[in-house]
């Protein structure tokens, strides 16, 4: 059963906004019946179904069966469109037919278009913005903003607040219409042209109390309005009058502005229906972050969570949830001091058997807090409703299935379907939810849970490459975890930002799948396959093209040169034999922590695929437009946006020809491909958020008067905007210049004039985070990561909490990298130590260790991979030397025993201790006779690893 069911009213609405007719509501109502009957919980139609329908509709003997006929088309393109349905590729084929037809529809109205937009080219705007009517606001945001339907206009005029200044831009917010209380409030941003923002802005009501509307506009009284206004038109324009012999409808106005957009500015028609729909987009609300919220989670970076040691049920009954504790001191003390105390608590303990009760006490804990998406303070019983599903759930969920992306995935849908009643699979969904965003376990989908006839929820976030390469660098020069895996999780953020890279395909990637094509430019291939770890996600293999900024190339480079020795079969991160699952915790694990502690807990790891995907658009467009002037508000994106880098992103493609050559109508294509998509649709949806930064790509230059700028800027801000040397050479000389003068300004130049003008000062803004500035040196990332490298040496180790620290064991050395990068080490020589000293653990010896080592006797180097120790062996002894040499750090020796005993003396009683105090089993013991002197005890220690350096390293840390 479909629930919530799925009505007529949106797909008549979409129809509408497609320049189509909707059939009656009856008709949809039948095919809706039919589709519920056989549906499956993915958002899928089989070939099986569709005959289905369609023998039910064939079987109709009236002329009802056309118009079934077309409803069942409708009703598919609205679930293909915007509930993101796959449909059979035959009719997949059919409904791009559909967007032909609404292209014909639209062409078929530009006489109309053009005759509006000659009317609205002879108006000035700007001098008449404060005094607009509706309607005369309604045709100039048309024109200039957006194409979109009457009623939409007239919802927007009705939502003071709809304003906001986002990333240096006017832009105008959209929400989207919320049909089911069970939909998230979602939106969306287009680009308000300054006119627009400064008419929108004086017709809202001007009082503190925003909420405040003016009478309701009603659509018949815009459509007389609309057609008082054209009603002249036809004087003059006999054709017009043909065409057009009864009042036009809001339908056909809104086709004839299509045509405008499409005809007169030349936007395609993908882009055009992009803007004609919001619902094809979701913009998002950047978060501000705290110092003391960075600072917490730059401490964590590269440390796993916190995990108990595994406990017996004496010490903690397994039913035990720490959440329904929190919840009775909720009921009986101050809320706002348990607010305070649960900010400032310090970071969990996650439990190896079960995680489960931990996520439910961050999970109330944030409900707590922050309230719920549409309260801000949620009632004890609501808190109570939505975590009883606690005792609902399999358990348990181990540290390391919710840590493993298929694991987690397959319990996810486990609790998800044993749930009998539809109240419970919503409330499993939003736990699911707040679980998607937890840095451990945020690879989960929760799209898969959702309803299919509802319209997709986007988790929508976008970085810019400022962002990105901070955050990289932040990675990079951390003084958490070590030189190899701070190299490893950089190159991993690299791959998902540069690469739009999926997390399963980064850690898979292979040293054959990689390949430099260009080392002038920076271009790598990345061949996305099925491994023996895994498959694509579609099961289709494909080619990334990436280009990288010249310093993280580099960086890129030096680690294709560290493993140069490895197998090519070898994973690009991590070390020879290391497990998948320990590549993802170590290694994109930290990513997803920096990212949460520099711009909040929001932010998930696929975002940056979503960051890249927008970076990958907009070089495309920038190609195609032959745009390059970008209004970008950060550092790092423009330099992105070069004629040269954007021409090597797409050199695959053009193969050394001029994008003018090319088959420009497959552009969108060529973009969905690289990311893995078979359609633009899914590009459009669910990576590409907003669409306020599409417009400069077809934005002309306009022509303003110095009495429009006047009106617009003030004359303070107009003087100082005419001062600036590219705009006075356009003016006359002197005395000449009058209020009728005329400059050409970009949407940038006069947008960044009213944002330092008094007018832009009253707005909305969303403040972007100062970051620090990169030098831009081409050796400034190697050099980084090699500093961190060096000052590796004065990392200290803790043997417990409350011990002091002690130097660490640092094996990953300056000249550990140059041999490895020279070929005189091997990486699997490096990656034998790595296993052998316990992976991923920091070592130091501790006092009482220094002072067994200097007891028992100086060591002797023998050779470039074997040391000794000789002493005397007896008890006191064996104790020194099992707890100094049966520590971690000397499990990448061979241990071997050599007793010299004098022929007098009987050998038995030492023999006898050595095998019972100091050798394990397997370890060679040696008895040697000797004819005079005293006897001697010598132990002798082989370097496993084939390798002179770490061998050094080790005896030097040791002495």
């Amino acid at each position: 059963m479909l629930n919530p069911p799925l009505t007529a009213k949106p797909i008549q609405a979409f129809v509408r906004s497609m320049g189509l007719t909707p059939q009656d509501e009856v008709h949809y109502d039948v095919i809706l019946t039919y589709i519920a009957e056989g549906h499956s919980p993915l958002r899928v139609l089989n070939t099986e179904m569709l005959e289905h329908i369609r023998t039910h509709i064939h079987s109709v003997p009236s002329g009802r069966q056309r118009r079934l006929t077309e409803a069942l088309n409708h009703t598919l393109l609205y679930l293909q469109q915007v509930c993101q349905w796959q449909l059979p590729e035959q009719k997949a084929n059919v409904y791009r037919d559909h967007m032909q037809q609404w292209v014909v529809n639209i062409l078929k109205h530009a006489q109309l278009g053009g005759a509006l937009y000659r009317h609205y080219s002879k108006k000035s705007w700007a001098l008449n913005s404060k005094t607009l009517s509706p309607f005369e606001l309604i045709t100039l945001l048309a024109m200039e903003v957006a194409p979109l339907a009457l009623s939409q206009w007239l919802v927007i005029l009705a939502t003071p607040d709809s304003i906001e200044v986002f990333e240096e831009r006017f832009t105008l917010k959209v929400f989207h219409p919320v049909r089911n209380k069970k939909e998230l409030p979602s939106f969306t941003r287009y680009l308000l042209t300054p006119v627009a923002c400064h008419a929108l802005f004086h017709y809202y009501p001007q009082t503190k109390n925003r909420t405040r509307r003016k009478a309701q506009l009603r659509e018949e009284h815009m459509v007389e309005a609309m057609n008082a206004a054209v009603l002249p038109l036809n004087t003059g324009n006999p054709l017009l009058a043909r065409l057009y012999p009864n009042p036009i409808s809001a339908r056909q106005w809104h086709l004839a502005v299509q045509s405008i957009w499409h005809c007169e500015y030349g936007y395609p028609p993908e882009l055009l229906l992009d803007l004609v729909q919001p619902s094809r987009h979701f913009a998002f609300e950047p978060v501000a972050v705290s110092d003391a919220h960075t600072r917490k989670g730059l401490k964590q970076l590269y440390q796993q969570p916190n995990v108990e040691a595994k406990e017996t049920s004496k010490t903690k009954p397994a039913h035990e949830w720490p959440h329904l504790t929190l919840l009775k001191r909720l009921a009986s003390e101050p809320r706002g001091a348990l607010d305070a105390e649960l900010n400032s608590e310090p970071t969990l303990e996650w439990s190896m058997e079960d995680v489960l009760p931990t996520l439910f006490y961050l999970f109330t804990k944030e409900l707590i807090v922050y309230g719920g998406v549409k309260r801000n303070r949620l009632r004890h019983p609501t808190l109570v409703k939505y975590t009883s599903i606690c005792h609902h759930l399999p358990r348990p969920l181990s540290y390391l299935d919710a840590s493993d992306p298929i694991k987690l995935d397959t319990w996810a849908k486990q609790a998800f379907e044993s749930q009998a009643i539809e109240g419970r699979q919503w409330l499993v969904y939003n736990f699911l939810r707040f679980v998607s965003h937890q840095a451990l376990t945020d690879h989960l989908d929760v799209h898969q849970f959702e309803c299919p006839t509802l319209p997709i929820n986007v988790d929508a976030y976008r970085l810019n490459a400022e962002q990105v390469q901070h955050a990289a660098n932040t990675l990079l020069t951390s003084r958490n975890g070590n030189p190899l895996q701070r190299l490893f999780s950089t190159v991993a953020l690299v791959l998902g930002y540069y690469g739009a890279l999926r997390r399963g395909e980064i850690v898979r990637l292979r040293l054959q799948d990689v390949v430099v094509t260009s080392t002038h430019t920076h271009q790598f291939r990345l061949h996305i396959t099925q491994t023996a770890e895994g498959n694509t996600k579609s099961g289709q293999s494909r080619f990334v093209h990436m280009v990288l900024p010249t310093g993280i190339a580099k960086l890129f480079e030096l680690l294709l040169s560290l493993k140069q020795s490895c197998p090519r079969d070898v994973p690009l991160l991590g070390f020879e034999g290391e497990s998948l699952g320990s590549r993802q915790l170590h290694y994109l694990y930290p990513v997803t922590q920096v990212l949460k502690a520099l711009y909040g807990n929001q932010v998930r790891f696929h975002h940056l695929r979503h960051s890249g995907a927008h970076l990958l658009y907009l070089q495309g467009l920038s190609l195609a437009c032959e745009h390059f002037d970008h209004a970008i508000c950060d550092i790092g994106t423009p330099a992105e946006l070069t004629t040269e880098v954007c021409e090597a992103r797409f050199g695959f493609w053009l193969e050394g020809r001029e994008f003018s050559q090319m088959n420009d109508g497959i552009l969108l294509d060529v973009i969905g491909k690289e990311l893995g998509h078979q359609h633009y649709a899914t590009t459009r949806l669910s990576y590409l958020h907003g669409i306020e930064w599409l417009l400069e790509f077809f934005a002309p230059t306009r022509a303003y008067s110095i009495k429009t700028l006047n009106a617009l800027l003030g004359k303070s801000a107009t003087a100082n905007l005419l001062s600036l040397p590219i705009v006075a050479k356009q003016l006359p000389d002197g005395a000449k210049v009058t209020p009728e003068s005329i400059v050409h300004l970009t949407e940038r130049r006069i947008t960044d004039a009213l944002l330092l003008s008094p007018f832009g000062r009253r707005l909305p803004q969303h403040y972007g985070q100062a970051l620090p500035v990169m030098s831009g040196r081409d050796d400034e990332w190697v050099g980084a990561w090699m500093r961190s490298v060096y000052e590796e040496r004065f990392k200290r180790h803790h043997l417990s909490a409350r011990a002091m620290s002690v130097p660490a064991l640092h094996w990953q050395t300056e000249m550990l990298m140059e041999a490895l990068k020279r070929g005189e080490v091997s990486f699997e020589s490096a990656s034998t130590l790595w296993r052998l000293l316990g992976k991923h653990q920091d070592f130091g010896l501790s006092r009482r260790q220094r002072s067994e080592l200097k007891r028992l006797g100086p060591i002797t180097v023998i050779d470039e991979r074997h040391f000794s120790v000789s002493f005397a062996c007896n008890q006191r002894n064996a104790e020194a030397f099992n707890a100094l040499f049966r520590a971690r750090l000397f499990r990448c020796f061979e241990v071997s025993f050599l007793l010299q005993q004098n022929r007098k003396q009987s050998p038995e009683r030492k023999l006898s201790l050595i095998r019972t105090h100091y050798a394990k089993s397997g370890e060679s013991i040696t008895l040697e006779t000797i004819a005079a002197g005293e006897s001697r005890f010598t132990v002798t220690f082989r370097f496993i690893p084939d390798s002179t350096v770490l061998f050094d390293t080790l005896i030097d840390y040791l002495q």
